[in-house]
């Protein structure tokens, strides 16, 4: 749009003259429903939406100061997750979580262990095959249980009487990572639909157990959405036992527990309850 003026003047517009005409966006209005026909219509309509869209600067330059002063990697979906504790009043001690994620890592160590030690010894040994929604649902819960129907009125006592349905190391053993991967997605769906019931806290933690290290962005990303559905679960246990009303507090274990190993087992310490 400017060419070097051959002069050698030291006046600022002498140095630089205009070389191409800017358009005047006064000169009658401007219709986005139209194709520009000419280049400076197009200008036209580009300077008119960029001049419609929110300034992001300020944002911008917070977020880099959040990503310098964070000592966790940075990735990209770290961003997508607010990194405050639910609520100011509720503590979960540091020698629990300590204690829980000693606990967690000899479990995963035994179960990796028992798990090749079962494909070893069965020479007919086979992946299952699970496609879709439905089959995981299966895989989980059986056939007792219609699919997606609502999962917070299912008692302990009641699922008892599911003993083939639980998680033995025999049945996640037959899982590819992938399916272990997408298990835990299709568990964060249930946690939003279905509610919460102990036993799909115990599929969601024998996941955990089973997905294998060195873990990806995409299964890091899942696995952070898994803190954080059960976290916001948490606060609203937390809500209805301020409102007396009653709300099993293995349950609300369940919440401290996946909170816990996501954030202090996988290294997620933007998303780990305070250490206070």
């Amino acid at each position: 749009m400017f060419q070097n003026n051959e002069s050698s003047s030291d006046d600022d517009e002498g140095l630089c003259k205009q070389a191409l005409p800017i358009a005047d966006n006064s000169i009658g209005p401007i219709d986005l429903s139209k194709m520009p026909t000419t280049g400076e219509e197009y200008l036209r309509q580009v300077r008119f939406q960029a001049a419609q869209l929110p300034d992001f600067r300020s944002d911008s330059e917070k977020q880099r100061r959040v990503s310098k002063s964070s000592n966790t990697k940075n990735h990209a979906w770290h961003k997508l997750f607010s990194t405050a504790n639910p609520t100011a009043k509720y503590v979960v001690p540091i020698d629990w979580q300590n204690e829980e994620c000693r606990t967690f890592s000899e479990v995963r160590n035994s179960y990796f262990e028992m798990r090749d030690r079962l494909r070893a010894a069965n020479k007919k040994y086979k992946n299952m095959k699970l496609k879709t929604a439905n089959h995981y649902w299966k895989f989980c819960f059986g056939d007792e249980i219609p699919f997606q129907s609502p999962l917070s009125s299912l008692e302990v006592d009641e699922q008892q009487q599911m003993q083939n349905s639980f998680p033995t190391i025999t049945k996640m053993s037959i899982l590819t990572q992938p399916q272990i991967h997408e298990l835990l997605q299709h568990e964060i769906e249930w946690l939003k639909q279905c509610g919460c019931s102990i036993h799909l806290a115990l599929y969601t933690f024998a996941a955990l157990v089973a997905i294998e290290k060195p873990i990806g962005d995409d299964e890091m990303y899942t696995i952070r959405q898994i803190c954080m559905i059960w976290k916001q679960t948490r606060t609203k246990f937390l809500n209805s036992a301020d409102n007396q009303q009653s709300v099993d507090k293995a349950l609300i274990k369940s919440c401290d527990l996946f909170v816990c190993i996501v954030g202090r087992y996988f290294g997620q310490f933007d998303l780990a309850d305070a250490s206070e």
